[in-house]
């Protein structure tokens, strides 16, 4: 897979600017989408309770950093829509992408959690500043912050949002129960993949939608090309956690298979050497990843997980080609564009 992001520039406080950003941005024009996105993070940081300071300390590392792609999707389909330049359209919008950004740091607090790690984009984690206990508070006040802006994105947003909480709830949940699992199926880590990622992208692009004024039938297309693009995304993050630098990750490669997460390469590697089975359990043991990673090299897996990300990338262009004549003047190419910069990211 070939780059596809610039050097990473800040485009607004505590956003880190990808060429997927530079697609919606050209769209756009006049430097709005950095506009919207910096009032995106001024609304995240305002929904933070002041009181009790503790709060506010621990989770000031987990509201900035990233590359904010789920409000990026909700402003990228409200520019693509009739009423994108609409001012309540852009509140509502806004209010979205606050919300949908909200339960996914809430959840990145929680994994932290879960995983017992000490670090987050490249601090100390909230459970690491404080303790487990206080960490997994902060993470409730960041869904209830979520849910507050939720309920100003217009009617529905609400019910969006649970919703995609509720999916990424469950993967998660089904991503702890195959942990180590040697007879994890692709059907299990799809499904997986349909909560933890997809869930929250397919919403990103149904209230963005909506924000823009589109009719049902358009958004529930639109929502299909965010739910794709969300498995695009995560197949392509499983990818890299194989084939990336330490340098590029900020991490070895193979930390999934460390951690007991069997993905979508490994898989494929194993219907192919059936050996790797003994081999993750002696990595489970080891923690050495190098007989794996070995194993995995002398298999077309890589290659047939890419093949996979792109197919997935054509089924979420088909969505957004079957409502272009809904969408303004090279919206529908804006979306196709950003869809396969995703497929072709390098970290």
């Amino acid at each position: 897979m070939t780059s596809q992001l610039d050097p990473p520039r800040p485009v607004a406080a505590g956003t880190r600017w990808t060429r997927a950003h530079e697609i919606v941005d050209r769209f756009a024009g006049s430097g709005r989408l950095g506009t919207d996105l910096a009032e995106v993070q001024d609304r995240i940081t305002a929904a933070v309770p002041r009181r009790p300071p503790l709060v506010v300390d621990a989770v000031s590392g987990v509201l900035t950093g990233g590359k904010r792609l789920r409000p990026l999707l909700v402003l990228g389909v409200l520019y693509a829509g009739p009423a994108g330049d609409d001012p309540a359209a852009r509140e509502r919008a806004l209010d979205a992408a606050t919300a949908l950004e909200l339960i996914h740091l809430a959840s990145l607090v929680h994994d932290d959690v879960m995983d017992e790690a000490d670090t987050r984009h490249g601090g100390p984690s909230v459970n690491a500043r404080v303790d487990n206990a206080i960490a997994v508070l902060c993470g409730d006040v960041l869904i209830a912050a979520a849910f507050a802006a939720a309920a100003r994105c217009g009617p529905g947003g609400t019910g969006v949002v649970a919703g995609a909480f509720a999916g990424l709830c469950a993967g998660q949940a089904l991503e702890t129960q195959d942990l180590f699992n040697v007879d994890r199926t692709e059907r299990d880590y799809f499904t997986t993949l349909a909560g933890k990622t997809a869930a929250l992208f397919a919403a990103a692009a149904r209230l963005g939608g909506t924000a823009a004024g589109l009719g049902e039938a358009t958004v529930a297309r639109l929502a299909r090309y965010g739910h794709h693009l969300g498995l695009v995304f995560q197949v392509v993050d499983d990818l890299l956690d194989l084939t990336g630098s330490a340098a590029a990750l900020g991490k070895p490669a193979g930390h999934d298979i460390v951690e007991g997460v069997y993905t979508l390469p490994v898989l494929r590697a194993r219907a192919h050497r059936p050996q790797l089975a003994r081999a993750l359990a002696e990595c489970r043991r080891t923690g050495h990843t190098a007989p794996v990673l070995d194993l995995l090299r002398q298999t077309p897996a890589v290659g047939e997980a890419e093949d996979t990300a792109t197919a997935l990338t054509g089924t979420a262009v088909a969505a957004v080609r079957d409502c272009a004549t809904e969408l303004r003047p090279g919206g529908a190419d804006m979306l196709t564009e950003l869809a396969r910069c995703l497929t072709g990211r390098t970290r």
